[in-house]
């Protein structure tokens, strides 16, 4: 079946129109999408097939208000494989969320440029991390070396706390030196800041259950662990896979050239792309129109998306339901 037609087919049945955003998160991808947000919506929900290594936390909290501002009824997101940091944020505005076995989501601890780094990116979970793993190794030192001044060299309990207090600190201190309090405040307002805006999107989507939130935020040991569909369960209300034509545009763009979720954002209302009308009424509305801010290049992707694509080989299963 022609991707056209499957667009179409799910907008009609579901009474949704279909965006597309693959890319970082970003400003730019906002603005992008507020530009095709501007048109009237043909229907009261919304599916977002979102393709992303994340990005920007505060683009990715408008992107989300912004659908769910211009959808009464809310949107869904459409995972075909990588969905990470601020793609997460994204998802936790949305009623509902709809991932194949190759779909991936990931931790909401934002992504913060290293110190005397230009382009490198590391998490805001880093440095807390460390100090809370130095916090336990100064405890179980200083609890050793008690017992055995106490024990083996039979010293009373305050000699034997004094002289372990100053052995920890001398063995700690030169690492605890190195740790700036101002950029480990920048660090926990930036996790301040996933929790915040996870907290008002959650409101509004009341998908997220219980503790998740806190646990996206500060739970997990790396910013690229994999959340599978099975464990989305865990953390969200209402995450289903993806059945019928939603499988095939789900598997169609996965294996997209134009599929890039670190590149640069690229945003279409497939919906409006795929309509009913006419190929030749869509050249002329092109060429009277011209191109769109927003389109994403719109003609090349149109090309590359509105090829046939046939049954394929099954995608294998690479998590249990």
């Amino acid at each position: 079946m022609a991707v056209k037609e499957i667009v179409n087919s799910l907008s009609e049945a579901l009474d949704v129109d279909i965006h597309l955003y693959s890319g970082q998160i970003s400003r730019e991808g906002y603005e992008q999408l507020s530009v095709i947000l501007r048109d009237e919506a043909a229907h009261p929900r919304a599916i977002l097939m979102l393709s992303t290594v994340g990005g920007d936390p505060h683009a990715g909290y408008r992107i989300a208000r912004a659908l769910c501002h211009h959808y009464p009824e809310g949107f869904s997101v459409m995972i075909p494989g990588l969905c990470k940091s601020a793609g997460t944020l994204i998802c936790l505005g949305a009623k509902a969320l709809i991932m194949g076995d190759r779909s991936e989501l990931g931790p909401l601890d934002v992504q913060v440029r290293k110190k005397d780094e230009l382009f490198e990116l590391g998490s805001g979970l880093d440095t807390i991390q460390a100090l809370s793993y130095m916090q336990s190794q100064a405890m179980s030192a200083f609890r050793t070396y008690l017992i055995e001044l106490k024990a083996d060299a039979g010293l009373s309990t305050r000699m034997a706390a004094e002289i372990s207090t100053k052995l920890a600190t001398g063995l700690f201190s030169p690492v605890y030196s190195q740790v700036d309090p101002v950029r480990l405040g920048e660090l926990q307002r930036s996790i301040e800041v996933a929790y915040s805006y996870g907290n008002r999107l959650s409101k509004k989507s009341s998908n997220l259950k219980s503790d998740a939130l806190n646990r996206l935020v500060s739970r997990y040991p790396a910013h690229g662990f994999v959340i599978d569909r099975s464990e989305a369960r865990e953390l969200f209300e209402n995450v289903r896979s993806p059945a019928g034509d939603e499988l095939d545009l789900l598997n169609f763009w996965y294996d997209n050239p134009n599929n890039d979720p670190s590149g640069q954002p690229m945003v279409i209302n497939l919906t409006k792309l795929f309509g009913d009308e006419d190929d030749e009424q869509q050249q002329a509305n092109v060429a009277n129109d011209g191109p769109h801010e927003g389109d994403g290049g719109v003609d090349a992707v149109e090309q590359a998306i509105g090829e046939d694509r046939g049954n394929g080989d099954p995608v294998p299963i690479q998590d249990a339901d």
